[in-house]
């Protein structure tokens, strides 16, 4: 699928998006997920592949008043969705695509990817993509709010644009990180969800 197609299907998924069926605990775990992932005293969070900002009230509750937070996703509609429940000048909205990102190397103290990676073709280009725009001493974290298997049964089931696309298993990513530099990693997944980080 071209990547206009793409990108139209999701924009037509953003006013249903935050409809679709979550588990009841999905705050809580979105909250863990986003102290686990951010370093103290974060400044700047990439929130890459962002949809209609599922983990923004987490991060904006987190981290510290002066910190900034970029929302990046490919998709209009779901950054329109971003500004519509987000007017909080801590939350910069940026259309861009997270395999080309639109900014300068190592600037970000935490890049978050959570419910982004299977969308983004080969895991290890995707991740190759992300890691420069981690500052030393930051992370690169994956998320989602199940395990991989579960994941992508659940694509395959859906069918269209994203039935092919698959997540790979956390220790697969967590090689990658390592092969990427990473001096510190975590991996885990289970059906109560799925994390991965890397320290740069």
């Amino acid at each position: 699928m071209s990547g206009d197609a793409r990108r139209e299907y999701f924009n037509e998924l953003a006013a249903r998006w935050d409809g679709m069926p979550r588990p009841e605990d999905a705050p809580a775990r979105i909250r863990a997920f986003c102290r686990r992932a951010c370093p103290p005293g974060a400044r700047l969070v990439l929130d890459a592949g962002c949809g209609t900002g599922i983990l923004l009230a987490a991060l904006l509750e987190l981290l510290e008043p002066a910190a900034r937070i970029v929302a990046l996703d490919f998709a209009p509609a779901m950054l329109a969705e971003v500004g519509r429940k987000f007017p909080d000048g801590r939350v910069h909205r940026v259309c861009g695509d997270a395999r080309a990102l639109p900014f300068p190397e190592a600037l970000f103290d935490a890049v978050l990817c959570f419910g982004l990676l299977p969308h983004l073709g080969e895991p290890r280009r995707a991740l190759e993509a992300l890691w420069p725009a981690v500052r030393r001493g930051g992370v690169l974290a994956i998320g989602h709010l199940m395990g991989s298997r579960e994941l992508n049964e659940r694509h395959r089931s859906f069918g269209g644009p994203i039935g092919n696309d698959v997540l790979p298993e956390a220790s697969e990513v967590a090689a990658i990180l390592g092969e990427l530099g990473a001096v510190a990693v975590e991996a885990d997944e289970g059906p109560g969800g799925y994390f991965v980080s890397g320290v740069r």
